[in-house]
């Protein structure tokens, strides 16, 4: 296994009879290390090329065919026509995500036309909060794409932090303005999980190569299951080294608000998320 930056080679430069290997993009948040450690550190043999980068990049690495299979935001699955999901696998939460975090300085039905920072790395999530706002409220904010939303020093209403920086301000935040966790609004309306991201392939690569696709499948599979069993220590030391959270605070994110996993009601609550986003246009938005 090769770990790459962003940037993953194109398919140039190789011999007509030597099989190129297979580009594998991995999210760079700290909520996808059950699956990106185990694979990382060779505790699961991965015979691919890894780029780990933000959903948003790993989004436009997909639709530039740059990657064969990998994390993506839901939202980016939904839009496309041409996937192949790996199955068993997503970024979830039943309940509070605690890293996609909503901040505003007033009440969300005073923010109609109020600019509103949202971070540039996560489609779904931006998604998201355009339609829970519309739904609840009927609001429509000025969304402002930024990589580092700062809803303190920018002359803002609210701001959209997601990851692992919504991790380090949710404590300097909270009680200084008004909080919403997308994950728990989300499940306390519709009593469905939210589907944040999910892993899946570029059905022309699946058709070419069934046989990859089931191993790496399986592969990623694994990793989840060692990255929150055997290797779950490992997951929390890595994890307070990047953000200096107690191990406490992270077993609680990890096993308390985080789900793996993609039942038949992940796909009711990825089917309605896809329906309320073309309720809103937001698919060709």
């Amino acid at each position: 296994m090769q770990v790459l930056s962003a940037h993953p080679r194109q398919k140039t430069g190789f011999s007509a009879c030597e099989p190129l290997p297979c580009r594998l993009g991995q999210i760079s948040f700290m909520n996808s290390l059950p699956v990106v450690l185990p694979i990382e550190r060779g505790y699961v043999p991965l015979d691919a090329e890894v780029v780990l980068a933000s959903p948003a990049r790993l989004n436009a690495l997909f639709a530039q065919g740059a990657l064969d299979i990998g994390a993506m935001s839901s939202f980016y699955y939904l839009s496309q026509d041409n996937l192949t999901l790996v199955p068993g696998l997503s970024i979830s939460c039943l309940g509070p995500v605690g890293s996609v975090l909503f901040f505003a300085r007033v009440s969300p039905p005073e923010l109609s036309g109020k600019k509103i920072l949202v971070s540039s790395q996560s489609a779904t999530s931006v998604n998201l909060l355009k339609i829970l706002l519309l739904e609840h409220y009927g609001v429509e904010p000025l969304f402002i794409a930024c990589d580092e939303p700062d809803l303190v020093l920018a002359d803002v209403s609210g701001a959209l932090i997601i990851g692992d920086r919504a991790l380090g301000l949710d404590e300097v935040w909270e009680g200084r303005f008004y909080r919403q966790d997308l994950g728990q609004w989300w499940h306390e309306t519709y009593d469905l999980p939210m589907v944040f991201g999910l892993w899946a392939a570029r059905s022309e690569w699946v058709e070419g190569n069934p046989e990859k696709f089931e191993e790496i499948s399986a592969a990623l599979v694994l990793a989840k299951k060692l990255g929150l069993s055997e290797l779950f220590a490992s997951v929390l030391s890595e994890s307070g080294r990047r953000s200096g959270l107690s191990q406490s605070r992270l077993e609680g994110y990890f096993r308390g608000q985080l789900n793996f996993e993609l039942s038949q009601g992940h796909f009711s609550g990825l089917s309605l998320y896809r329906s309320l986003c073309a309720k809103y246009n937001l698919f060709g938005s």
